[in-house]
């Protein structure tokens, strides 16, 4: 199915009931999934053919969503995030969302505030949101070439017209003293 609106009550349904969808992020095409379902992630990642020991970007509605940063991280972090989509690696309990892979007892968190993407969010909760690509592919720029990745595998796409300056997020960490350590920019 095709939707053209990220709050269209199919993309919620999709969602609640433990289905993918692709739809634009704050960068590019994603593949979404709850983050606090086994079921999904699981499906994510036999869509996206990746291993289970490789860790996913999970989206937040805000900055405060994202767990253990202390508040002055908070605002380095939005610093960052007001020059450049910022993906941030931050070590959290094994409780928190247990059945998601970890990178070095990790996991990568994304604010995306202020959005539609992000009022989806607040009613259905954190989304895993790799890029809109099988293993070893180039992410879909548009919703023709998530369909020709995905096709059934995924319930519903979002069309949101063509990426045509497909970046992804940079990705920090915090070192000592909150230095920020690039892991991609």
């Amino acid at each position: 199915m095709i939707a053209n609106n990220i709050l269209d009550k199919s993309v919620k349904e999709a969602l609640a009931n433990d289905r993918l969808i692709v739809a634009k992020t704050d960068t590019i095409y994603g593949i979404l999934a709850r983050a606090d379902s086994a079921e999904s992630m699981k499906k994510l990642y036999e869509a996206k053919q990746r291993s289970l020991e490789q860790s996913s970007i999970i989206l937040v509605a805000d900055v405060s969503s994202i767990p253990g940063l202390t508040s002055e991280q908070r605002k380095i972090y939005q610093e960052l995030s007001n020059h450049r989509p910022t993906t941030i690696a931050i070590r959290v309990s094994d409780s928190f969302l247990p059945h998601l892979p970890r990178n070095n007892g990790t996991l990568a968190f994304r604010a995306v505030p202020n959005s539609p993407l992000a009022s989806l969010i607040k009613s259905i909760g954190y989304l895993l949101a790799p890029s809109a690509n099988p293993k070893d592919l180039p992410p879909a720029r548009n919703i023709t070439e998530a369909v020709e990745y995905f096709g059934e595998t995924v319930a519903v796409y979002v069309d949101s017209g063509e990426v045509s300056d497909v970046k992804p997020s940079q990705i920090v960490a915090f070192g000592d003293e909150n230095q920020v350590v690039y892991i991609r920019k």
